[in-house]
């Protein structure tokens, strides 16, 4: 992470012409920041030849241009709102001038509460206008989260925003001290968010943060803020592997109702430790960013006990075919999966040890599930969730498009305790307005879907599984792309089928996470992942290709390699719940457990 200053923390100096903007960015040079963030009323003017000494100024002082800001009201009656779109566009033509990465916007506030609903679809009508326009320019827009009674006052609405705007312009700029339940410059919370977790804010939003704001009111001797934990922060920060700039904003707020400490001793203070807090994080054991260090994989594995979770050695071979994913097993010990590359559903018959095809042109069949009444779900690729009558082979549509948009690609699922089906559905469209993108679903009957997650909540859902007491969702979040997200993911699950309280349970980056995974009846997790040898991602080989069992509260207890790429799958199976199958490269593999599978449905039961 960078460190960044911010213009608008001098307020009192700018106002008595004691700073310019040439001369905050020789301060700032001074406090050997790495970058330097204006809001316009700071930069002294708006023409461009003076634009062009600003930007001269930066380079000189061997400063980068960190962020450029504008206070917009987007929320505004019609009659209002071409004003702030005037100024947010003089803006855009200052950030292309001055290079800045990305131009600040704030969503705006409401005129009243009964207002909040019609503000929102016109600040988000605007928002959308202008990140089209700014694009054209080459300047993304970065919504930054303001609990002044703002329409993006937490966590949840400022997703919300960003994804009621719905275009790829769009980022989001993550003010740690201006979300509901901060104490901060914004006082006590209304009396809706009282009981408003801040933190849970800065959690929920980090995953898709491009800019930080490091928001401080009040700094202690040795710097720290009493109304932030920036530990526990800059932990957040460091676990979604955030690499950008943290800017230093200071807004004096004394609890004693004084004017605050000169910004030009309190910042150095500020600075210093945040300075300290990131040299301590660099120096805690973190993955590699680049190839694997084996010694930094056999410390991610040691400690492991075999014994107490497996009692084979090593998986057994039960059938070759092709590229194998989703098994599932029924009473009879059969075990169903899919033949991806022959759009084949295969079933392998232990007695026999033969296996016979039970579906052709399978629509890429990929995860799949037995429900009660022991009809075969299957989430298929080709955009749909279908069941099956194994007696008749009629195939029933369950899923396929949600608010009239088509589904992406449907990858795997699980069953509640109710009957109700969640699935995960992946695509590379990040622009909902181009159709459906990566999310989460529930099926409470056929053609009746509701959407409990979605990009950027998510990046790339893959396997899913339900704790034994329904109460826990686990989630696989498995982007390869650089940064991406290759986590474990929990989330309370209530019992109308809604999920929160995000957490990451464990996190395989910059391996490759998980594929699928299943859940024994003590509740531990077993899941599919890593790899043998790279495969043109940024995925390192720091993952281990095989099964890690995991415990609920993230610690790694057992693993058991597989032989071959790529490990996809695993369900429990056999009378006893007790062998694990497991879909790997071309072949299905069965290993011998300890612990049972929690109880789920299979074929006759």
């Amino acid at each position: 992470m960078k460190l960044s200053n911010f213009s608008l923390s001098y307020k009192a100096p700018f106002a008595r012409g004691e700073l310019d903007a040439f001369r905050f960015l020789a301060l700032s040079r001074e406090l050997g920041v790495e970058g330097a963030s204006f809001h316009v009323g700071d930069l002294g003017s708006l023409e461009p030849a003076h634009l062009r000494r600003v930007r001269r100024a930066y380079l000189d002082h061997g400063l980068s241009v960190s962020l450029l800001a504008v206070s917009t009201d987007l929320a505004r009656p019609e009659e209002e709102l071409a004003g702030e779109m005037a100024k947010a566009r003089e803006a855009v033509r200052a950030a292309v001038i001055l290079g800045a990465p990305v131009l600040r916007i704030f969503a705006g506030s409401p005129p009243d509460e009964a207002g909040r609903a019609a503000a929102f679809e016109s600040a988000v009508r605007a928002a959308r206008a202008l990140c089209e326009e700014a694009a054209e320019a080459g300047v993304p827009v970065g919504l930054q989260n303001h609990n002044h009674g703002a329409l993006v006052r937490t966590g949840a609405e400022a997703l919300r925003f960003i994804q009621a705007v719905g275009h790829p312009n769009l980022t989001f700029v993550l003010d740690t001290g201006q979300f509901a339940g901060c104490r901060g410059a914004s006082g006590p919370a209304p009396p809706e968010l009282r009981g408003a977790d801040f933190m849970e804010s800065i959690r929920e939003t980090a995953p898709i943060a491009r800019f930080v704001r490091a928001k401080f009111y009040e700094p202690r001797a040795d710097g720290s803020e009493p109304a932030i934990d920036y530990d526990r922060v800059l932990d957040i920060l460091r676990g979604v592997h955030y690499q950008g700039f943290v800017d230093l904003v200071y807004e004096p707020n004394r609890s004693d109702g004084g004017p605050g400490e000169d910004p030009r001793t309190a910042i150095p203070r500020f600075l210093a430790f945040l300075r300290s807090r990131l040299r301590a994080l660099e120096a805690a054991p973190r993955p590699a960013l680049a190839a694997p260090a084996p010694a930094a994989s056999a410390a991610r594995y040691a400690g492991v006990s075999n014994a107490a979770y497996f009692e084979d050695g090593e998986p057994r071979t039960e059938a070759q075919v092709a590229f194998l994913e989703g098994p599932v097993a029924d009473l009879e010990g059969r075990v169903c999966f899919s033949n991806i590359d022959r759009e084949q559903i295969l079933r392998w018959d232990p007695a026999s040890k033969k296996v016979e095809v039970l579906r052709e042109r399978s629509n890429g069949a990929n995860g799949l599930r037995f429900d009660r009444e022991g009809r075969l779900i299957a989430c298929e690729g080709g955009g749909r969730v279908t069941r099956t009558d194994l007696r008749t082979g009629a195939v029933e549509v369950l899923a396929e498009s949600w608010e009239g948009k088509p589904l992406g690609s449907p990858n795997d699922l699980e069953l509640d305790g109710r009957g109700r089906i969640y699935f995960t559905s992946r695509t590379s469209n990040r622009d909902p307005s181009k159709g459906s993108v990566s999310g989460v679903y529930r099926i409470d009957a056929p053609g009746r879907v509701a959407r409990i997650l979605a990009w950027p909540q998510v990046h790339m859902p893959n396997g899913l599984a339900t704790s034994p007491d329904d109460r826990t969702l686990y989630l696989i979040d498995a982007d390869g792309g650089e940064g991406g997200a290759r986590r474990v993911r929990a989330y309370d699950l209530a019992p109308d089928g809604t999920v929160s309280k995000e957490r990451t349970v464990h996190d395989f980056y910059p391996g490759r996470s998980g594929d699928g995974m299943a859940v024994d009846a003590e509740g531990n997790l077993y899941v599919a992942a890593g790899l043998h040898r790279r495969r043109g991602t940024s995925e390192t080989l720091d993952t281990r290709p095989g099964i890690h069992v995991i415990s609920p509260e993230g610690k790694l207890l057992a693993f058991v390699e597989t032989p071959e790429d790529t490990i996809t799958n695993c369900k429990f199976g056999g009378p006893d719940l007790r062998t694990l199958y497991v879909t790997c490269g071309k072949r299905l593999l069965s290993i011998r457990t300890r612990i049972p599978g929690k109880a789920a449905y299979r074929a006759g039961g």
